[in-house]
């Protein structure tokens, strides 16, 4: 019986076989592409060894189906590519090393077990490779044998560099470096290991040291021809040479070369798919029962997304709250509101980061973003934007509402490009797969890739060059039938029409969209549809609100007029309505104009801005009036005081209110506004003769981010219930705070021009003032169209 060496194509292949011959063995060669598995059946092996060589597992011919075969029958040794094709047979990932070492020495710790029997530890060993079995992959069914130094800063496997793998019941061993180099110590010690072997199991193994011929090791090289013995040959010239006596300068054993951004993320994202896998109820298993019990959320085709755009760019907008560049972005960003903006704005796409250590990103992110777009017309797709290396990340994008995924031709080999392409077009989702390079763009064009993204950054270092998704573009003819995109460094209009005339159908926006202080409007602009400099929102005509309504005819006649917010009262008043009578009075003005499309939640649009910001109500105020121009009919704002969260919740969703105003405590209900399922105005009451500024103003400030709206209205000291009392307050107060608010307190057609002059509101709210003659919650129709007209004309 033979021992059968495949050759993956390497020199090294030669030095294999001459230790192995010259320990006694009969060494049968074959090329990995000259021979079939069938054919290696026929022979019946002894053992089989798989040889280095060039490439990746995929390139090694039929050596992966022999381990898969021969696999618990006969003992199997894998020399370098040997290893690796041994570590994907079982399920791992192959991938970069951290660093391409040619010729180079280590230092290995091992075991002691196996092919290191008998063999001390911190032996040298040559290394000629760039790529290795990630640790963060390794299958269950094998166990690292060695391992290199861990260097000072290296993450991922305590023990360092995997150098070595076993299968845990086969008798089956690999070895990422060359023994049989000259410079490798004990190489000739290990390959006699491996002859002495018989039996597939681990537990059958039997040692039998005849087949090892150590007299045949010195024949023709000098040495004692007498000398039989393990040892004295050992010590004639087998260990190899003695690196320990010479200078290393050919050694790796300093500090490596610092793996580069995209290095460390790959790096990482191994192991945390890895950890994910295993959590219970998270494993691949656990995905695919979710998967086959239809739990995935419904899908849209992200290419025809792109295709259906009006304009000849599409916009993918995208949500990260960080960058190993930039570093933190946004931090409080909320993704799901950033998504309603971005889709009404016009995005095709949201793209939604899920990388968490460097990105800030998560799973859950994208999952409330697809909840948060279900009901919009045309929804954008949803990318998955992440690091992907393993067909699990795929499948759970799509259970969590991914229409497509992104795919990294910089850390994936062509074929595993080719088998995740695959895999997500099985699903339903053609893959955005990204290029930097010619070489990648090559590789995607040859993958048959649908969509393809240039990024104008390098992942390594994170340096953009704006150029690069022209330069690349001219390598896609019209038969590749691909639509392009420009990924990163968009920050306006210019740069779109750049990528338009280069071919490009889509652009993606992050980082310049995340830190716009009116995302909407931003994307408009890049779209060519609006310009980025909106009017002051303090423009010759304030809103008007008429608050206290009580019937539907007076709705209707007064929504007639123009008015922009209707308010209904549900707070203790001569003016309260029940919760049943506003809901057929708002039922009443939306059958009226029933001819044009319903306002969404606008909670979205007063959610996502940086509390902080000193312009935090005017960006709200712009947005709100940028959307009641969308629609003919009022607002419905429904006023509480001291009322429940849970109250307040029902009435806006079963009564269909636009806004919530409270008038209760300031602090008992600043607890819950930012729970509540609509954009709140907040009332702040000025008591009569009360003229301090400062406190007014730190009221509203501290308001920031739990409200959308203040409105200044009169109180009275002393009474409990406050608003509706018809006095006024100084309006010079509201111009002193210099914060953009709706003035509210003894407004009349007489005397709303002074207070707009004075105040310089965005919206005037009235109620007694425009109502019939003693008889409060009837409105006067004639009061509010003198009230209208100078308000319009102030």
């Amino acid at each position: 019986m033979s021992t059968i060496l495949i050759d993956n194509y390497d020199s090294f292949t030669w030095n294999v076989y001459q230790y192995l011959s010259d320990l006694g063995a009969k060494v049968e060669v074959f090329r990995n592409d000259k021979i079939t598995l069938e054919e290696l059946i026929k022979l019946n092996p002894r053992n089989l060894v798989i040889s280095p060589g060039p490439g990746r597992p995929i390139d090694a011919g039929v050596s992966m189906k022999a381990i898969e075969h021969f696999g618990g029958k006969i003992p199997i040794l894998g020399v370098c590519l040997g290893e690796q094709c041994m570590y994907e047979v079982y399920g791992g990932t192959v991938t970069y090393a951290g660093e391409i070492v040619h010729g180079k020495t280590s230092g290995v710790q091992h075991d002691e077990k196996g092919l290191y029997e008998n063999i001390p530890q911190d032996i040298q060993v040559t290394r000629y490779h760039s790529l290795a079995g990630d640790y963060g992959t390794l299958p269950n069914e094998l166990e690292v044998t060695s391992w290199c130094d861990r260097q000072e800063g290296e993450t991922g496997y305590g023990k360092g560099v995997v150098m070595g793998v076993r299968h845990k019941k086969f008798v089956m061993e690999g070895v990422q470096y060359h023994p049989e180099g000259i410079a490798s110590e004990f190489g000739r010690k290990m390959f006699a290991n491996f002859l002495t072997w018989e039996g597939g199991l681990w537990k059958d193994l039997k040692i039998n040291k005849s087949h090892v011929k150590w007299e045949r090791v010195g024949q023709g090289s000098g040495a004692d021809n007498g000398n039989s013995d393990e040892e004295d040959i050992l010590k004639s010239f087998g260990q190899g040479l003695n690196l320990k006596k010479v200078s290393k300068m050919n050694s790796i054993d300093r500090a490596p070369k610092e793996l580069s951004i995209l290095e460390k993320i790959h790096k990482q994202r191994l192991i945390d798919v890895k950890n994910l896998k295993s959590e219970p109820g998270f494993s691949f298993e656990a995905l695919k029962k979710s998967y086959a019990l239809n739990l995935a959320p419904k899908q849209i085709d992200f290419l025809k997304r792109l295709n259906v755009e009006k304009s000849n760019m599409a916009i993918c907008a995208e949500i990260k709250r960080a960058s190993p560049s930039k570093g933190d972005i946004d931090l409080g960003a909320h993704a799901p509101s950033n998504a309603l903006t971005y889709a009404y704005g016009g995005a095709a796409v949201i793209s939604v980061l899920t990388e968490p250590t460097w990105f800030k990103g998560s799973i859950d992110d994208m999952r409330s973003v697809r909840l948060a777009l279900e009901n919009v017309p045309n929804r954008p797709a949803v990318l998955r934007k992440d690091f992907i290396i393993d067909a699990y990340q795929i499948l759970e994008a799509r259970l969590n509402g991914a229409d497509t995924i992104l795919l990294i031709v910089a850390i994936l080999s062509e074929p595993q490009l080719k088998q995740l392409m695959s895999y997500s077009r099985m699903l339903g989702m053609e893959p955005l797969v990204e290029v930097a390079t010619k070489e990648e763009m090559k590789i995607a064009l040859a993958c048959k890739a649908k969509v393809i993204g240039v990024n104008n950054r390098d992942l390594h270092t994170f340096n953009v060059d704006m150029n690069r998704t022209s330069n690349l573009g001219s390598l896609i003819s019209a038969e590749d039938d691909v639509t392009l995109i420009a990924l990163s460094g968009i920050s306006q209009r210019s740069d779109v029409e750049k990528y338009i005339a280069a071919g490009a159908k889509a652009v993606l926006v992050g980082e310049s969209l995340m830190k716009s202080s009116d995302k909407e409007n931003f994307i408009k602009y890049l779209l060519g549809i609006e310009s980025l400099n909106q009017e002051n929102i303090q423009n010759k005509n304030a809103c008007v609100k008429v608050c206290g309504i009580t019937n539907a005819s007076d709705a209707i006649e007064i929504a007639q007029l123009g008015v922009d917010f209707l308010g209904l009262i549900f707070a203790p008043s001569a003016r309260n309505v029940s919760f049943e009578k506003a809901k057929d009075i708002i039922d009443a003005v939306k059958l009226k104009f029933s001819n044009e499309v319903e306002p969404k939640n606008l909670l979205y649009n007063f959610i996502n801005e940086s509390h902080k910001s000193e312009n935090y109500f005017d960006l709200n105020v712009r947005k709100l009036s940028a959307l009641k121009k969308k629609y003919t009919r009022p607002l419905f704002v429904g006023v509480f005081s001291n009322h429940t969260l849970q109250e307040i919740n029902e009435a806006v969703i079963n009564l269909g209110l636009d806004l919530v105003q409270l008038h209760g405590n300031l602090q008992e209900e600043l607890q819950y506004s930012e729970l509540i399922k609509g954009p709140v105005i907040k009332t702040f009451h000025v008591m009569s003769g009360d003229d301090n500024k400062e406190v007014l103003k730190h009221e509203i400030e501290y308001s920031f981010g739990k409200i959308s709206f203040g409105l200044l209205d009169t109180g009275i000291h002393g009474k409990l219930q406050q608003g509706g009392s018809g006095i006024s307050f100084d309006w010079n107060l509201a111009a002193e705070i210099q914060v953009p608010c709706i003035l509210a307190g003894g407004l009349t057609s007489e005397k709303v021009k002074e207070a707009i002059q004075l105040a310089n509101p965005w919206c005037v709210d009235v109620c007694g003032g425009v109502e019939m003659n003693g008889v409060k919650g009837k409105k006067d129709i004639n009061k509010i169209k003198d009230f209208i007209n100078t308000v319009k004309s102030t």
